[in-house]
């Protein structure tokens, strides 16, 4: 029966991962601003998926209930006059196509949002890591031209 070769290359979990990133993570200003940026898109596309799956659930609720009463509309109808049962039909139908009018408009807007967000922020944290590399490039310049006590 074979034996398992363990490879020293790879991590032998997670923590080893995390260990690794560490220092060239620390000790690098250039993440920071970008780690935030990240985190903070994250959080405001969640916050803006919320909000579109809440109006959504809204209006398949409403599909429910609207398609409820259709159904009773038609089945109460009087079968010798099946225009009314139609007419329910169809009114039921074109309220459901103005839902998905409206699905399609509201996740087309929710992206928008987001990308538009995700954009202005990477900006600013590309804006802000260059602050920070070049403050931290002067201090090691500055540092370095000391004189030695």
């Amino acid at each position: 029966m074979p034996t398992k070769k363990s490879n020293s290359n790879y991590p032998a979990s997670l923590v080893d991962v995390f260990k690794q990133m560490q220092p060239p993570m620390s000790g690098n200003p250039a993440f920071g601003a970008q780690i935030e940026q990240f985190w903070d898109a994250q959080e405001k596309m969640l916050e803006e998926t919320e909000a579109f799956a809440q109006h959504w659930f809204e209006r398949r609720h409403e599909a429910v209930r609207t398609a409820l009463k259709a159904a009773r509309n038609v089945s109460s109808a009087n079968p010798s006059d099946p225009s009314k049962a139609l007419q329910s039909m169809a009114d039921w139908q074109r309220h459901s196509a103005e839902r998905l009018v409206a699905d399609a408009q509201e996740w087309f807007e929710t992206v928008a949002r987001c990308a538009a967000y995700v954009a202005e922020t990477e900006a600013e944290a590309v804006e802000k890591t260059v602050d920070d590399v070049t403050a931290a490039t002067k201090s090691a310049v500055k540092s370095a031209k000391s004189e030695p006590v």
